[in-house]
């Protein structure tokens, strides 16, 4: 039996090392391929190996910019099972003098493939600093709700709306995207949430934490989930999903 609590937190750990190591190879091998980091802001593209991501790292760049090396401000352990792990950080950027240069809140989505444990996928939040985000939360919160009793009622278009594309949900070794409104399909299955908070939140996104109840005609289960919600463009959609079983056991 593994410490799911220790494999958590070492797998964010070697993420943030083999970041300052500067060695693109040694990071790539701390995460989970095909992989994935949807945030509020800019392209979100898929790397479906690690060769095709360690390309497009660029050292040179961020070190230009005045970095020297990255710490974690805060990192807990949010959501467990033996095949899936939600964590939860926020890391800064510092120079060489120690002036912080960057600040960044995450959710990570940490898988275990083949044996292997690794970060799937990050789901960037916008740092805020002290402004204040409870405005946003409020929105994220009703957003969610409209989004579960559109599921609810089998509302499809309804659901599709409330997307932001491309809309990702993330798998122990895949992840499901769909480009564009017309490739998004929901289940017919009922959605109960016993409980949503925010997990981070700035003013362009946030991540919320709920515990649901999934009932079809398997039965009910219980699920828990982290999702990103951001502002793209001037429209508020869901941007990404990781579901896990808290009941999984290594023989499912």
């Amino acid at each position: 039996m593994i410490d799911l609590e220790q494999t958590g937190l070492e797998a964010v750990d070697r993420f943030i090392t083999s970041w300052n190591s500067r060695d693109a190879k040694k990071w790539a091998e701390s995460l989970q391929f095909p992989h994935v980091r949807p945030s509020p802001f800019g392209p979100i593209e898929i790397s479906p190996t690690a060769e095709d991501y360690i390309s497009k790292v660029d050292f040179q760049r961020v070190i230009e910019s005045g970095w020297d090396h990255s710490e974690w401000d805060y990192k807990r352990l949010v959501h467990l099972s033996n095949k899936k792990i939600h964590a939860v950080g926020q890391w800064s950027r510092y120079n060489k003098i120690g002036e912080v240069i960057l600040t960044t809140p995450i959710t990570y989505i940490v898988t275990c493939v083949n044996g292997n444990w690794g970060i799937q996928s990050r789901f960037g939040s916008d740092y805020a600093g002290d402004e204040d985000t409870s405005g946003f939360e409020s929105r994220a919160f009703r957003h969610m709700d409209a989004f579960v009793n559109s599921v609810n009622n089998q509302n499809q278009e309804a659901c599709r709306e409330l997307l932001n594309y491309p809309h990702c949900v993330i798998h122990a070794g895949s992840i499901q995207m769909s480009g564009t409104p017309s490739e998004f399909r929901i289940s017919e299955a009922k959605i109960t949430v016993e409980s949503m908070m925010a997990l981070q939140s700035g003013i362009h996104s946030a991540n919320l934490a709920m515990d649901i109840n999934i009932s079809d005609h398997q039965g009910i289960r219980s699920r828990q989930v982290v999702a990103l919600i951001t502002d793209r463009n001037g429209h508020l959609g869901i941007q990404s999903w990781s579901t896990l079983d808290p009941n999984e056991t290594d023989e499912e």
